[in-house]
């Protein structure tokens, strides 16, 4: 059996997750929501915010900003993913840190439905039912208000990036930024358009770092099954994935 051969038939890596990280981000978790809580129930507060950042301050240019963040900032962190796995297809330096692309999606998933069931247990009423005739709205939502969907799900998008990627360099440097500005862009629209409290934004980031690990060991049970043919393989129809991803999230 040639070298080749042997590198095929053997295990790709797995995500690995310390205990130091564990400990980081159940610290980053409780951090999060003891603020989200205390903005709640010191309500003046999250009113202070959202009514110093609400568009009725700002001109039709700042609106039209952050309903394109609101409405198409998901599908294009997608779509930088996207284009990465492609070119991991034809590059070998971008193939290092591919599992990080089957991690992103389950931490969507776990982080999404985690906070559309805390919405409801929660059921904490919108500013645009709360605030109806003293605020500018440009966004419609019927569900509870914390914590933020958009905020949860964007955020969840972004943070596997961060700490799982490998990749190094000052172009892998700028594509981190840029998914961490429209991630943040994302999170000021929903307070921006009236859709979101402070809190219930702080709330969905919280969130996402104590899905993060679990979503690692959700997708380490694929890995462990997967061998490096199969790994190659993967990454196509993960490409198709994300398409469909990014389909779907233009409509969310």
């Amino acid at each position: 059996m040639s070298e080749d051969d042997r590198f095929n038939l053997s295990h790709v890596d797995l995500i690995k997750t310390s205990r130091k990280q564990w400990i980081c981000f159940i610290i980053v978790f409780l951090m999060f929501w003891s603020i989200s809580f205390f903005m709640w129930f010191q309500v003046e507060v999250d009113k202070f915010i959202l009514f110093a950042l609400n568009n009725s301050n700002f001109g039709d240019g700042m609106v039209a900003i952050n309903r394109f963040f609101t409405q198409y900032g998901m599908p294009v962190i997608v779509f930088i993913y996207m284009l990465f796995l492609a070119l991991s297809l034809k590059f070998t330096n971008l193939k290092k840190s591919r599992q990080v692309f089957l991690l992103i999606i389950f931490s969507f998933a776990v982080a999404g439905i985690s906070g559309d069931i805390l919405k409801e247990i929660f059921n904490r009423t919108r500013p645009i039912q709360e605030y109806a005739n003293e605020l500018s709205f440009f966004t419609r939502s019927g569900s509870p208000s914390f914590p933020s969907g958009h905020s949860t799900k964007s955020v969840a998008l972004v943070l596997p990036f961060l700490f799982y990627a490998e990749y190094k360099g000052h172009f892998h440097t700028l594509v981190k930024c840029i998914l961490v500005f429209v991630a943040l862009m994302i999170c000021f629209s929903r307070i921006f358009l009236g859709a979101h409290y402070l809190s219930d934004v702080l709330s969905g980031i919280g969130l996402v770092f104590i899905c993060l690990p679990v979503s690692a060991m959700l997708s380490n049970k694929i890995l462990r099954k997967m061998t490096y043919q199969k790994f190659e393989l993967a990454a196509k129809i993960w490409i198709l994935v994300y398409l469909g991803f990014m389909i779907y999230l233009m409509f969310l």
